[in-house]
Order: structure tokens, then sequence, then C-alpha cells
């Protein structure tokens, strides 16, 4: 009784895991994607100083 007890606190534990994870890297993609956007208007903007000076 005591190891089913045990292995069912490990798969939640993954499961736990697992969801943590997912959620993390759905974070850190959308936080790249932001830093791309800001890259990109930073870069046009230097481009559109260039050629109105």
């Amino acid at each position: 009784m005591a190891m089913d007890d045990i292995d069912r606190e490990l798969e939640k534990y993954q499961k736990t895991l697992e969801d943590e994870k997912k959620k993390a890297a759905r974070i850190n993609w959308g936080l790249f994607l932001i830093l791309i956007v800001v890259i990109i208007l930073f870069v046009y903007s230097l481009w559109r100083y260039q050629v109105l000076n």
C-alpha cells in the first residue's frame, strides 16, 4: 500500500513538473517574440533617422 502511495505522488510530481516546463517554455517563447519585435522597431527607427538626416 505504501508503494502505491509513493508511485501516485511521483506521478503527480512528474505531471506538475511537465506542466511547469510547458508554461516556462511558453513564457520564454513570448518574451523571445517581444524581443524580436523590439529589435525590428529599433533597427527601423535607426534607418528612418539615417534617411532623414
